[in-house]
């Protein structure tokens, strides 16, 4: 269900969107929002629908039924002007192999009708590392650097919006990495739908997420709101000067206590873990009952499930949004 907000301004909203072949329904009437200057994820296994979903909010594709405003525009029958304020890089990048870089950069800048060509390929190659390839043939260039001249063709024309589907594919770690902070550079300042396979990806660059399986909506909001939505368990992790025998009764008498593990003894210091069988937050009360006890607390943290662990979750579920 779409939350409604009177101070939020939605980059996307996509109201009951479906998208049928014959005897198969790729898309079966998703809905979300995505605000204006977030990085949102967009996460499903393979065949669950998210490149026909990106098609749609593209323009590529007419939806059998629902609608979307992308920037506030019906990508159906507004498509041009939406294509000047978008950028898409598609999972197989759109590369001529018989241009150089600073050709092609070029000429899909003219295709945009970008006013100074030559700057805004020198910006573009400079944010995603091809400064020094500009001269190079496309088809000679490794295919991370590929990937990167795609990602390069999606910012030329310095959109409003970037669609960026498994923008790190094929990239060296080192890259992987320079990319991902290209990606966190533009928040505040663009909106970016993130398609990714690696979650541990998402969880890191990401504000929030929508989860599809089957063309359906499994889960949408920020990460602590699905976390929330599967979470069974609180993991809090505790360091303390010294562990008495009297503190340690006491944490083991904590309500909804599953477990205690002393993890490790340093010198000056007691490293413990603690599981709830509740979802609520115990770290005030933990806090509150070691100072009770005389101790003194080093540390305390919560732990979270892996976005991983919750993503499996929430498929298991069935895809019950």
């Amino acid at each position: 269900m779409l939350k409604s907000s009177s101070a939020t301004t939605f980059a996307m909203d996509v109201r009951d969107l479906r998208k049928e072949y014959p005897g198969v329904v790729a898309v079966d009437g998703i809905s979300f929002r995505v605000a204006a200057g977030t990085i949102h994820g967009f996460l499903g296994p393979n065949g669950a629908g998210k490149s026909t979903t990106i098609r749609m909010l593209a323009g590529l594709l007419a939806p059998t039924q629902g609608s979307a405003a992308v920037l506030g525009l019906d990508p159906v029958n507004q498509g041009l002007a939406l294509k000047s304020r978008l950028g898409l890089l598609p999972e197989q990048p759109p590369l001529y192999a018989d241009m150089t870089v600073r050709e092609y950069l070029s000429f899909v800048a003219k295709l945009h009708a970008v006013a100074e060509v030559p700057a805004a390929v020198e910006r573009v190659a400079g944010l995603t590392g091809l400064a020094k390839v500009l001269g190079r043939l496309i088809g000679n260039l490794s295919k991370g650097y590929r990937q990167r001249v795609g990602i390069a063709q999606a910012l030329v024309h310095d959109p409003e919006l970037v669609i960026l589907d498994e923008p790190t594919a094929g990239l060296d770690p080192e890259s992987v990495v320079e990319i991902r902070q290209l990606v966190k550079s533009l928040r505040g300042h663009k909106t970016v739908l993130f398609s990714s396979h690696l979650l541990h990806e998402v969880e890191e660059v990401c504000d929030g997420v929508t989860i599809i399986a089957q063309g359906k909506l499994v889960a949408h909001g920020t990460l602590a709101e699905v976390r929330a939505r599967v979470a069974t368990k609180r993991e809090l992790r505790l360091r303390v000067r010294e562990l008495s025998d009297k503190l340690k009764s006491q944490l083991e008498a904590l309500a909804s206590l599953s477990s205690l593990q002393v993890e490790a003894s340093e010198a000056g210091s007691v490293a413990i873990q603690l599981q709830f069988s509740s979802s609520e937050e115990f770290a005030p009360a933990v806090a509150r009952l070691v100072v009770a006890e005389g101790g003194e607390l080093l540390e305390l943290a919560s732990g979270k499930d892996a976005l991983e662990d919750i993503f499996l979750s929430l498929l298991r579920q069935g895809g019950q949004p």
